[in-house]
């Protein structure tokens, strides 16, 4: 049984081109004097007529499925409208009187042509600039130039015509002018291009026009017949205007140019004009006549455009190079100089006499922002620092924004006493807190100065100097500003150095160590204690944590001394429960180390080694981590108490989490800070200072035993201290007073004192 084909259903639009392109084919065949008999049969140009006329009725039938209708509309008027007028062609008595009945429709087409591009260029820009625009204004004129000199003026001087039939003769290589010069304005889209069948239509028009340019030189020549090549064209340029409504109407999307090709024209096109027209004054027999006067007018008027053209080029390649220059030396998100600028106004401000004054501005923790806000607001806050700093600064005071959260601003000249009023105004400036997209930000920032002297004008070494007091400023606690001292900053900065040189080995050569100091509860014992990290060297000596943990945490060395300290009270936890099963200890971990992937297989990796519980560990971490990453935070804390941690807040009250970003962590111990013990003794028991912490220190209790949460009070130094603290009814104290951090030989054995008061009794 055979299986019946299947048929291919072409759609009608697509049919039509199929069909006019027939017609296309068959008047080309006449043309040549090819195919059957019956074509000769045929008037010459009549089968122009329904290829025209079926090409501008396809054309505006496809109109209304386009992006512009109205368009593409009068480009099917047009072509229909010409197909008429060769209809009257081929029916007329030949030669046909100027003007006659045809003109009014062949003129038409150029006509609607004209005005569909201007709908174009109306609604997609071609032109982007005033210097594209003088382009193709002297590349018409130039082209013009030849039109007069060829076709217009031999029409209107030729002596014997009428003004009538020379003005209407004229007319149509004017209007094919027109419509050129518009065709030239394609040729400068940007790279977005233009929309669907723009190009196919661009490529119809030309093919037009080299038939009406054809049939002008043959018909001035006398040698045109009715059955030339331009005859062979006519047909071909409506058929490919079809197939550009076509595609504009299943194709919409817009058609990309090549930059390459788009920098080519910018670059040539002035002088192609140029060139063309001096090519035309040199092809003139005689000047004086009016044909050359025209072309001579014409040429002066395209030099005149090319010299605007280049004018305004010239001024754009200046403003190009002012912007690079202000590019090159500000901060695209600030507009404060940068580096290259500081760099070259301290060379200038140091090739003199005076002495120059430079501040080195760093934002405490501004990290947390970009954290918390995101990179969006931390934009913004910037942008905000540096218009205070510019306001701090005053006029005169060059500000630069090194990179990051790092700001320099430079005085000139200086003395000592102007430099530290310059540093205390920042520190004032900065200091006051920023509403950004509903959130308070308070961020400090950490100021340094530095002074040149006679002997040192390298701005390298102020620059140095200025950042080693800075740098003092945020190893002493931050929020505050320093002077550069000669010799002790720089003794500084090398122990700075020698210290980070030295930590980087620190685990291979075995030199820290784990102190523990006591927490005693409420019934007197010590169950708890805190692991303290020690480190000593044997070039440094003995190093204070205060010293190398900042330096470790800038280094990016914290998380292998955390996972060490881990381990290590873990191997410490391992001898001690066998006689004290009830000992716990606490470990200090950094926030961004909590937060890593590999942290919690770690943690476990270590408990598990050493045959520790996890109910025997507690990880303290500070205020930071709710500000650095709480959703993160929150995710690993969770982890930690289903694990069995205890998780503590260490050095509560004084960092910048919120109340709501409290409860929603999951911890088992408050730790008040320092701080707040301490001012518990000044001034006296009854003093207004001793009275506000006490006040402050029983908030926070009342807060931890509402969340049941366990108070740890830190820094207990004195037996009023540990008194007022028990009767506000924290439930365990750690200090000097309770016991000093001591090697895990020689940690006090548990004391079964009934209460607080009983130490030192």
């Amino acid at each position: 049984m055979r299986t019946p084909a299947r048929s291919v259903r072409l759609p009608s639009p697509l049919l039509a081109l199929l069909g006019l392109g027939a017609l296309c084919a068959l008047q080309l065949a006449q043309l040549l004097g090819l195919g059957p008999s019956v074509l000769g049969a045929i008037p010459t140009g009549l089968l122009e007529v329904p290829v025209f006329v079926g090409s501008g009725a396809l054309i505006v039938a496809l109109a209304s499925r386009t992006v512009e209708v109205r368009a593409w509309r009068l480009v099917g008027l047009g072509t229909l409208l010409w197909g008429a007028g060769q209809w009257l062609f081929t029916l007329l008595p030949q030669p046909l009187p100027v003007p006659s009945p045809v003109d009014p429709l062949f003129l038409a087409l150029p006509t609607c042509f004209l005005l569909a591009l201007l709908r174009f260029e109306r609604r997609w820009p071609s032109l982007p600039g005033m210097a594209a625009k003088l382009d193709v204004a002297a590349l018409m004129v130039s082209l013009g130039g030849y039109v007069w000199y060829f076709q217009v003026a031999p029409a209107l001087l030729q002596p014997g015509i009428d003004m009538l039939p020379s003005v209407v003769s004229s007319t149509y290589p004017l209007a094919d002018l027109l419509v050129l010069g518009l065709l030239l304005a394609q040729g400068w889209r940007s790279r977005e291009g233009a929309p669907g069948g723009t190009w196919l239509l661009a490529l119809g028009i030309l093919v037009f026009l080299a038939a009406d340019l054809g049939f002008s030189v043959m018909s001035a020549q006398g040698t045109y017949t009715g059955t030339d090549w331009p005859d062979a064209l006519w047909p071909l340029a409506a058929l490919v205007f079809a197939g550009a409504a076509w595609q504009a109407a299943h194709r919409p999307d817009r058609t990309r140019t090549d930059a390459r090709l788009l920098s080519m024209h910018t670059r040539l096109a002035p002088y192609v004009a140029l060139l063309g027209s001096f090519a035309l004054l040199i092809c003139l027999s005689e000047r004086d006549t009016l044909e050359g006067l025209g072309a001579l007018t014409a040429t002066f008027v395209v030099a005149l455009l090319v010299a605007a053209r280049q004018t305004l080029a010239l001024g754009e390649i200046q403003d190009q190079r002012a912007l690079l220059h202000h590019q090159a030396h500000h901060d695209p998100l600030t507009g404060l100089g940068n580096r290259v600028q500081l760099d070259a106004i301290l060379r200038g401000a140091l090739a003199g006499d005076d002495e120059v004054g430079l501040l080195f501005v760093d934002l405490d923790d501004f990290k947390f922002v970009n954290d918390a806000l995101g990179h969006r607001v931390g934009d913004q806050f910037l942008q905000e620092v540096a218009r205070r700093l510019c306001q701090a600064a005053g006029t005169g005071h060059p500000c630069i924004r090194l990179g990051g959260d790092e700001f320099v601003v430079v005085l000139a000249p200086a003395t000592t006493a102007t430099l530290q009023a310059l540093c205390e105004r920042v520190v004032l400036a900065l200091r006051e807190s920023v509403t950004l997209s509903g959130q308070r930000l308070q961020i400090t920032a950490s100021v340094g100065g530095a002074l040149s002297t006679p002997q040192e004008r390298d701005p390298a070494a102020l620059l140095r100097w200025a950042d080693q007091a800075m740098y003092e400023v945020k190893r002493t606690g931050k929020n505050a500003l320093s002077l550069y001292t000669p010799g002790v900053h720089d003794q500084l900065a090398a122990r700075r150095i020698l210290i980070e040189t030295r930590l980087r080995g620190v685990l291979e050569r075995d030199e820290l160590s784990l102190h523990y100091q006591p927490q005693r509860d409420q019934d007197g014992q010590q169950r708890r204690f805190e692991a303290l990290l020690r480190w000593t060297d044997p070039e440094l000596g003995p190093v204070s944590p205060g010293e190398f943990v900042p330096i470790a945490e800038t280094a990016g060395l914290m998380v292998a001394l955390d996972n060490w300290v881990i381990d290590e009270a873990c191997r410490q936890l391992a001898l001690w429960l066998p006689q004290f099963p009830d000992r716990q200890v606490a470990v200090n971990i950094s926030p961004p180390h909590l937060v890593r992937a590999d942290f919690l297989p770690g943690l476990k990796a270590s408990l598990s080694r050493h045959g520790v519980r996890p109910q025997a560990l507690e990880l303290e971490v500070t205020e930071r981590l709710l500000v650095e990453n709480e959703v993160q935070a929150r995710e690993t804390l969770r982890a930690l108490l289903d694990l069995g941690v205890h998780v503590a807040i260490d050095d509560f009250g004084v960092g910048q989490s919120s109340l709501s970003a409290l409860l929603r962590l999951p911890i088992t111990t408050l730790k008040i800070d320092r701080a707040f013990t301490h001012e518990l003794g000044v001034g006296g028991p009854g003093s207004a200072q001793a009275q506000a912490a006490y006040t402050v220190v029983q908030a926070i209790v009342a807060l931890g035993q509402a969340l049941a949460l366990r108070v740890v009070a830190e820094g207990v130094e004195t037996s009023m201290q540990a008194q007022l603290l028990q009767n506000l009814g924290v439930d365990a104290l750690q200090g000097y007073w309770i016991g000093h951090a001591q090697p895990p030989e020689i940690t006090p054995l548990p004391e079964l004192s009934s209460s607080f008061s009983a130490h030192h009794a």
